[in-house]
């Protein structure tokens, strides 16, 4: 085993015990925020410069209600297939059908969030297994403290890596 791979494995078994509270994105007011009964075109306008909305319960609010990505405008604007023995379980919110009209109507409500106290581990294992590359930084009370992305992650571990091969030579 080379010098380097011992230092990143050691790194990283240290760098999965950092709390997410340490390196989260807290900048509120830079995290594209709307309420849940913002109009869909706001939407489509926020969703020009972002890939991601966070959905709070009403203006001003903290409360995190839902999230909406590309994927999910997607799935509004693209035509319904419906096939003949599909049983239940359709999904027919959309544009075209004309039910689609605010944040709520698009927004996903199941969301995979994280807590302050969790460790980046806790946060990767997420980002894995649901596939996504975001999570929401929450309290327990489900209000909105900023948000921790695969790319901060990939940032603060550089970092630290950096800072440890610094010190030790």
């Amino acid at each position: 085993m080379k010098k380097d791979e011992f230092d990143i494995q050691y790194v990283l078994k240290h760098f999965y015990k950092v709390p997410i509270k340490s390196i989260m994105d807290r900048k509120i007011w830079d995290l594209p925020l709307v309420s849940k009964d913002t109009p869909i075109e706001d939407i489509f306008s926020i969703m020009t410069a972002r890939r991601h909305t966070w959905v709070m319960e009403k203006k001003g609010s903290t409360k995190l209600v839902g999230v909406i990505t590309e994927k999910d405008l997607l799935e509004v604007m693209a035509p319904k297939r419906i096939k003949p023995y599909v049983i239940g379980g359709v999904n027919l919110s959309s544009l075209l059908l004309g039910n689609v009209k605010t944040a709520e109507d698009v927004m996903c409500k199941k969301l995979i969030v994280i807590h302050p106290e969790d460790t980046a581990e806790k946060a990767l294992e997420k980002m894995k297994s649901f596939r996504v590359r975001r999570l929401p930084v929450v309290d327990h009370k489900g209000n909105l403290l900023g948000e921790i992305t695969i790319k901060t992650l990939i940032i603060q571990f550089r970092k630290v890596l950096k800072w440890y091969r610094i010190t030790k030579d």
